[in-house]
């Protein structure tokens, strides 16, 4: 393995969850790594989970709600220094009527336009991105 190149990446999964034109982000906690980053919800696939028991069950550690996976949204692969990522990120829909901060430090429903107002981790601009080109085609 020369300098990391072939490093296998993390498996992460994210929620893509709208509430009207509004999408969901959350704040990660300052215990974590990139400590008060935004990014939309979800985390790492544990071994022997599909991605969508993955992203189900962070929502609810994450935020004591349920939901139901839908398509895929968009695939990101991101090296950050400390290593590669691979995000699946699926619409979702949102099946709790409330959310509570459990392992988040906060959430909230923003326009997408608006999103470049928040520090959100660097592996999520692609997604952002490709919510952007959406609503500038509806």
């Amino acid at each position: 393995m020369i300098d990391g190149q072939n490093e296998m990446p993390l498996l992460v999964t994210a929620a893509i969850i709208f509430d009207g034109d509004k999408v969901l982000i959350t704040r990660r906690p300052d215990d974590s790594r990139h400590a008060g980053l935004w990014e939309f919800p979800g985390g790492k696939i544990d071994p022997g989970e599909s991605p969508e028991e993955a992203l189900c069950r962070e929502i609810r550690e994450e935020l004591n709600a349920e939901i139901q996976v839908m398509e895929i949204f968009e695939v990101v692969f991101y090296r950050y220094d400390w290593g590669p990522v691979l995000i699946l990120a699926y619409h979702c829909l949102l099946l709790s009527k409330t959310l509570h901060n459990i392992g988040v430090a906060e959430h909230r429903w923003v326009s997408p336009r608006d999103l470049s107002g928040f520090p959100i981790l660097a592996a999520d601009q692609p997604i952002i991105r490709r919510l952007n080109r959406q609503c500038d085609h509806s």
